[in-house]
């Protein structure tokens, strides 16, 4: 029987994790939430302590980081299905489950992953990301057509190519994923499959330079000569230089998106004064 192992990593995350645990909790496909905190001090172990979920179990102690909690949760998943979703992210559960059933009716397929709503700390939606093709030569060179929250792999593939590397403090999912995505056949979802959450307190949301630095040197890695290594920085500087000219990159959330919603909200205001 199919069963889905979720993992959640958490530290300090209260304001949120309602909402994950309550987004896992909602699934209807066989699964186990197994939550690694990592000795929050603002309410996260009230919060776990609350619930009455029987698939939800939970540690809480002082640990090494984010990957350091990931690879506990890991090891201590009994499904033959697994994924990661962080403790300020939140799962949509009936497309999950159809992805579920999605690997259930094709076993050829290793991984799967979809799309995704990006939303504020308020929960609002500010962008939706629907994936097209795979290509794991797009995911190694530039890392933007896979979101790594969306990702559910098969256990054998956790198996064969082991847990996330230690050496990484930002960019360590990008590195677990392009081992497990380049070892198996991989096909994408086209709905989304989880809220991520952007904020500033959020590893995305407050050093983008650390996981911009880290995903170079991971790419460097896997460069298969001179060239490759000469593209693949060029390609770096000409993202970090161009795409926050052009765009509100990092931020998911649209340029001038908020400047154009409050002269809405103001005209709004003031025709009701008017009328």
């Amino acid at each position: 029987m199919t069963l889905l192992s979720v993992v959640t990593p958490v530290r300090n995350q209260a304001r949120y994790l309602g909402e994950t645990l309550d987004s896992v909790a909602a699934l209807t496909v066989p699964h186990e939430h197994i939550v690694v905190d990592g000795a929050s001090d603002d309410g996260t172990v009230e919060l776990l302590r609350s619930r009455s979920d029987e698939n939800l179990s939970w540690t809480s102690e002082p640990d090494e980081g984010q990957t350091d909690a990931v690879n506990k949760g890991f090891a201590r998943a009994r499904g033959n299905l697994l994924s990661w979703v962080n403790g300020d992210d939140a799962y949509l559960p009936e497309a999950v489950d159809r992805a579920v059933a999605y690997l259930d009716a094709h076993p050829e397929v290793g991984a799967i992953y979809g799309g995704q709503e990006y939303i504020n700390g308020e929960g609002e939606v500010i962008r939706t990301f629907i994936p097209k093709r795979f290509s794991w030569r797009r995911y190694l060179y530039l890392g933007d057509n896979v979101p790594t929250p969306t990702v559910i792999f098969r256990r054998s593939v956790l198996e064969a190519e082991g847990g996330l590397d230690p050496a990484y403090a930002d960019a360590a999912d990008y590195d677990f994923y392009l081992r497990i995505l380049g070892a198996v056949r991989v096909e994408p979802i086209r709905e989304p499959l989880v809220r991520f959450r952007y904020h500033e307190g959020s590893k995305t949301g407050s050093n983008i330079d650390l996981q911009l630095d880290e995903g170079l040197e991971i790419r460097l890695k896997r460069a298969r000569g001179p060239v490759a290594r000469l593209s693949m920085r060029a390609l770096e500087r000409a993202k970090r230089a161009i795409l926050p000219r052009v765009s509100s990159w990092p931020d998911p959330e649209p340029r001038g998106l908020n400047r154009i919603n409050a002269a809405l909200t103001g005209n709004r205001r003031k025709r009701s004064r008017q009328a």
